[in-house]
């Protein structure tokens, strides 16, 4: 495993689902969780690989309008709660972890922004 995924996967009260490298062309599963295996297909993944680079590159133009570095994007779900933590225009990182209260979001932020992939 990458070093980002033991990163995150360290967060206290953050139980990590999947976690992923996203570029410019392709994606690669770093970590996903054994009781989810089966429950996404390829086509799910590169579904979702999709839409979120599609979101990346508008993200990174709301930095430039905003002023200010873009360490993450935070999607709250029911039960989920999904990061985006981006390298470079056309890279990222994506991690997406049960939903529970408190949820610790500042704890994997910093986390994942301290160690840039």
């Amino acid at each position: 495993m990458s070093q980002i995924v033991d990163t995150l996967r360290g967060v206290d009260g953050a139980d990590a689902r999947v976690i992923a490298h996203l570029d410019a062309f392709d994606f690669t599963v770093d970590y996903i969780r054994e009781d989810l295996e089966s429950e996404y297909s390829d086509r799910d993944l590169e579904e979702a690989y999709q839409l979120l680079m599609a979101n990346q590159v508008t993200g990174d133009d709301f930095k430039d309008l905003i002023g200010e570095e873009f360490q993450a994007q935070t999607l709250f779900f029911e039960n989920v709660v999904a990061l985006v933590f981006p390298s470079a225009r056309y890279e990222a990182v994506f991690a997406s972890f049960d939903r529970r209260e408190p949820f610790p979001v500042i704890d994997l932020v910093e986390a994942g922004t301290s160690d840039r992939v």
